[in-house]
């Protein structure tokens, strides 16, 4: 059979409900019916309790209806209400084993962005794990629908994809000119990367229409992220750079516009000499696709074709 590539769990035993056993029969093509429904029932009669360490995953699952989520991460974001006093587990980016061994939940749903770093934690610690794909918004709506079998609200989750798929049918940019966006993602501790088309936000860029001058043929990390250097990019030509911060965003802001103006290299671009930079709230853009994307398009469709 073909593993999809939206969920993928870790390797580790079976556990107690025969957890991993569901997650891979959903993960694969010609899923059996039987087994489908068997999980949906358990889930929605509360067999399955869920702890996510990712606010977007947090909003997906409030949106998906789902009430057996028994901890949460511990975040400056604002959570869903109904998930609000529920228990805590940790960074998103470190979560606490010990902490989730003690909430004891049938899995733990973490971003696949993490996966590499986390894996091998949640196995080592025998912790039931899957990653969700939210490196676009198309991969974010697929993980939708295999949530949806796996806890048991394919209704709901149905609902999610079909309101997606329409208004990308509706959605569409006027403008037959594509502005060339130089992405490039900030960190408060003094460094950045640039984001291609592979990202969250680069995938936003390009649904809004705009050109990534880094576009998905470049070689970066899995997440979609390259270290390259200023004299390459201003080969670029960028019409506009954009930039959004991994965490801490005023502080990752204040180290960009502080490196725009004492880094020599940068005067070199036509954007930087003519103030085309705008920094991206990380309310709308950050790693992770989550289900504000519609604002995010909003949001940058303006820059783009200075319709503001």
């Amino acid at each position: 059979m073909k593993k999809m590539f939206f969920l993928s769990s870790s390797r580790y035993d079976m556990l107690r409900f025969g957890v991993k056993a569901i997650v891979l029969l959903i993960l694969c093509a010609g899923l059996g019916s039987c087994a489908s429904r068997g999980i949906a029932d358990d889930a929605q009669n509360g067999g399955m309790t869920v702890v996510s360490t990712s606010v977007a995953i947090c909003q997906i699952l409030d949106a998906l209806g789902v009430e057996s989520v028994v901890g949460v991460p511990e975040t400056g974001s604002e959570l869903p209400e109904k998930y609000q006093s529920l228990p805590t587990v940790g960074a998103p980016m470190t979560p606490d084993c010990e902490k989730i061994k003690d909430i004891n939940p049938d899995i733990v749903l973490s971003p696949k962005t993490l996966e590499s770093s986390l894996s091998q934690v949640y196995t080592a610690a025998g912790i039931n794990s899957a990653f969700l794909d939210l490196s676009s918004v198309e991969s974010m709506y697929k993980a939708i629908h295999s949530l949806g079998k796996l806890l048991g609200c394919e209704p709901m989750a149905e609902q999610l994809v079909a309101g997606y798929e329409s208004y990308l049918a509706d959605y569409r940019v006027q403008d037959p000119e594509h502005p060339g966006i130089l992405l490039l993602m900030a960190f408060p501790d003094g460094f950045y990367l640039v984001a291609t088309e592979k990202s969250y936000v680069g995938d936003l860029v390009k649904l809004a229409g705009g050109e990534n001058v880094y576009d998905d043929r470049i070689r970066g990390d899995e997440n979609g992220f390259v270290n390259i250097n200023p004299e390459d990019m201003v080969q670029r030509k960028p019409d506009k750079i954009l930039v959004f911060a991994h965490y801490a965003e005023k502080d990752a802001f204040a180290f960009m516009k502080y490196e725009f103006e004492s880094n020599v290299a940068w005067q070199h671009y036509d954007a930087v000499k003519q103030g085309d930079i705008v920094y991206l709230p990380s309310e709308y853009f950050g790693m992770s696709a989550t289900l504000s994307w519609t604002e995010g398009l909003d949001y940058l469709k303006p820059i783009f074709y200075e319709t503001r």
